[in-house]
């Protein structure tokens, strides 16, 4: 697709008047990126749209598919793969401003919500009526709920409840071509015709826009509870981590891995009274959380959890009910892909691999060979629970830019073909974007490759949505 040198301005302005942006510089270059953070990324957008209702935006993709402008959709641009960056020249349609919670529907447990509600906002709105939404993820302070749908974020607490996709029974969608859709519903079974409601999810911005989504919420757990254990060996700590899902009989709904030096470091980073003291013998930290709806459940599966870690040689450093303890906890884990970042360098990356839950010990264990092998650190962390590990390679401080670009690809091709021997693949939850397409083709055969260009033209006939995401424009 050949894109316009220069975009029809008075056709924006006729559809979103001042909330169409072409000449403050300072903002455009902010929707330049992502959190994605290598700024070899950053495509500066030719205007920035902030649509209010899903009129604006059919008009918006009519108006692309004439003109030929290519359009990125946009939430809170906390997503780590690049898939907010736009097009050079292109438009971005930020949906800052469409942030209504519709409905909260207590008698059904759904919610009905534009797609630029903050996920905070959403629990802050549920909390009164004894729900929440489940399916959140670890950014949820500055994340959209119409970014996690259109990524399936996942969170903390997938290893019990799910992601975002098992939530989202209904969606309002402007297609590539313009068209409206409306895809389930409030309803909790639908075998009718093709799930494209599930098709939609995941799909990064580039098969259509959502206006509304319907999701699914349940009654908030009463009582909460965590394990923060450290172990001297990594091993001991990913065999802790089956025996935590096999044995407890709730089961947990968070169990979060730490490598050692990572939490020693990040830990210290801290003010002094949110630190949870990560001793200096540490090699890996399980993070543990549990809940249930009275004491004593609660109270049950705290003494077994804390069995569980203390028969893998773990040592107990929080334990219990305490909020200060878990805020601590949590906060520790929170902050580690900011700390990463600030240590990565500026050509840096944030991996998103999984492998199948069973085989976390040989993920850890490959990921620690290629530290020593290449010379390079390597903080390693995540959703252990559910086999999502997060990894930052960090550039040496010796090391110039241009032989860490060449050092940084053979690991990380190292580090794929790894995860793909294991059954694994290149991403949980942060999606393909723009930093993955050069790898895509590892994990996904010609056949499928070509069905998901077929599904893509089928939706967006003149390839105006997110080009070049997901797989090669």
């Amino acid at each position: 697709m050949n894109h316009p040198t220069h975009i029809d301005v008075d056709g924006l302005r006729s559809i979103f008047a001042s909330r169409c942006v072409v000449d403050d510089e300072k903002l455009l270059e902010s929707f330049s990126l992502d959190q994605v953070g290598d700024e070899r990324y950053a495509q500066r957008p030719a205007a920035v749209v902030f649509p209010e209702t899903t009129d604006e935006i059919v008009a918006l993709v009519k108006w692309a598919n004439r003109t030929g402008t290519p359009i990125t959709p946009r939430g809170a641009g906390s997503g780590l793969a690049g898939g907010a960056i736009p097009v050079a020249g292109g438009v971005v349609c930020s949906f800052r401003n469409m942030d209504r919670i519709i409905e909260i529907d207590v008698d059904n447990l759904m919610v009905v919500v534009e797609p630029g509600v903050i996920t905070n906002a959403l629990d802050r709105a549920l909390k009164p009526h004894g729900l929440f939404f489940a399916g959140y993820p670890m950014s949820e302070d500055i994340c959209f709920v119409g970014g996690n749908v259109a990524e399936n974020a996942g969170g903390g607490r997938a290893v019990k409840y799910g992601v975002t996709g098992n939530y989202v029974l209904g969606a309002k969608v402007v297609t590539g071509s313009g068209d409206v859709i409306t895809l389930g519903g409030k309803r909790i079974k639908d075998v009718t015709g093709y799930n494209l409601l599930q098709l939609f999810i995941g799909s990064e911005g580039t098969l259509g826009l959502f206006t509304e989504l319907t999701i699914r919420v349940i009654p908030r757990p009463a009582q909460r509870a965590i394990v923060l254990s450290t172990f001297s060996s990594s091993g001991d700590a990913t065999g802790c981590v089956a025996a935590l899902k096999r044995e407890l009989p709730n089961g947990p709904s968070s169990i979060e891995y730490i490598d050692g030096t990572t939490a020693k470091e990040t830990d210290v980073s801290l003010p002094k009274s949110q630190r949870t003291g990560i001793p200096e013998s540490v090699n890996a930290v399980l993070l543990v959380e549990l809940d249930g709806d009275t004491d004593q459940t609660l109270s049950d599966q705290l003494e077994a959890a804390t069995g569980i870690c203390e028969r893998y040689n773990a040592s107990i450093l929080e334990r219990g009910t305490d909020s200060n303890a878990m805020a601590r906890s949590w906060k520790l884990r929170k902050q580690i892909p900011w700390w990463a970042k600030r240590h990565a360098g500026p050509w840096q990356t944030l991996e998103d691999v999984v492998v199948p839950p069973a085989s976390i010990v040989e993920l850890v264990a490959a990921v620690e060979e290629l530290r020593d092998r290449f010379n390079v650190a390597i903080p390693l962390f995540g959703h252990a629970g559910d086999g999502n590990f997060h990894l930052v390679p960090l550039q040496p401080a010796d090391m110039k830019l241009e032989e860490w670009d060449e050092t940084l690809h053979q690991l990380l091709d190292e580090l794929y073909d790894r995860v793909a021997k294991l059954g694994g693949t290149i991403s949980g939850e942060h999606g393909i974007g723009r930093k993955r397409v050069p790898y895509v083709r590892r994990f996904i055969g010609d056949y499928q490759l070509q069905a998901l260009r077929g599904i893509k033209k089928v939706f967006d006939p003149k390839g105006i949505l997110n080009p070049g995401v997901i797989i090669e424009s």
